[in-house]
């Protein structure tokens, strides 16, 4: 499939080309006889096997071909007749005719490394798959901590709010907690080594509670807080992930007219066609950046 759509390829620009000298010839792809099609996959097929091969190479390569099925030289190409105006030493082409070795042998070397659409999309599927994996392992490894922390309730290390602030919310860690002056918190030991590095908090010394001081413990949100720092944290991992596939996917995207249709239809932006793959890639990005996936 992916030899046939550079043969495809480069019989167009070949055709183009010739148009630009004036030579109205050369058929459509579509239109083109099985002979110039398989001689096409022929030539990129040769250039594949040997990336090394020069122009001139690849011209013995088909000239040897063109003499074991007959062929002669004929100032007009005449497949019925088996006359080419090409079947000649290489030396003795004319420069135009090199010029188009030449590009066919760049066109064959750009395009032989890229991806087909299969294999775009089965690459695009592989690295959606691996970064869920990666975040299932990563969560599946913290759920255990997190779990024997916030189920542990009272039994955490017990820190104290002692700062000016008549309320304190922790935004720094993300734990979302909210100390009022002279609070005590019984905390998982990640969050209580992170805030017991500010002045504005000591570790309490357990003591004998009076009964209300008791109640209060056992109304401590504490861990419900914490909870709900946890299901936010997931929600915003999942959406990042989520942004992180599209972003990667937009970045594999090589055809301008998908990057400009990808923009008006989700997000109903006009982009230049003028610009680079590079520039449109950058601009697709930034709208699933600043508007997310949609």
């Amino acid at each position: 499939m992916k030899t046939l759509a550079i043969a495809m390829l480069c019989h167009s620009i070949n055709a183009a080309y010739c148009q630009s000298l004036g030579d109205d010839s050369q058929p459509t792809w579509d239109d083109a006889p099985d002979w110039q099609k398989n001689s096409a996959v022929a030539g990129v097929e040769m250039h594949i096997a040997n990336p090394d091969a020069t122009p001139e190479q690849s011209h013995e390569s088909w000239y040897a071909q063109k003499e074991a099925e007959g062929w002669v030289y004929g100032e007009v190409k005449d497949a019925d007749k088996k006359e080419h105006p090409c079947f000649l030493p290489y030396d003795e082409l004319p420069p135009e005719q090199k010029a188009k070795d030449y590009l066919f042998r760049a066109t064959v070397h750009l395009m032989k490394d890229l991806p087909d659409v299969g294999e775009y999309l089965a690459l695009a599927d592989e690295v959606k798959n691996l970064r869920e994996k990666i975040q299932t392992n990563a969560l599946n490894a913290q759920t255990p901590v997190t779990l024997s922390a916030t189920s542990l309730g009272s039994s955490g290390i017990a820190i104290q709010y002692i700062g000016r602030k008549d309320q304190f919310i922790d935004l720094l860690y993300g734990s979302n907690l909210t100390f009022t002056k002279g609070q005590v918190r019984h905390v998982p030991s990640n969050i209580a080594g992170n805030l017991l590095k500010h002045p504005e908090f000591q570790r309490y010394e357990q003591q004998v509670f009076d009964s209300s001081e008791q109640d209060a413990q056992q109304t401590d949100d504490t861990s419900t807080i914490l909870d709900e720092a946890k299901k936010q944290q997931d929600k915003d991992n999942e959406k990042e992930t989520i942004e992180l596939d599209e972003i990667d996917t937009v970045e594999r995207i090589s055809d301008k007219k998908s990057l400009i249709d990808y923009a008006k239809n989700k997000y109903d932006q006009e982009l230049d066609g003028r610009s680079s793959v590079k520039t449109l890639q950058n601009q697709v990005v930034d709208l699933i950046k600043r508007f997310g996936v949609v």
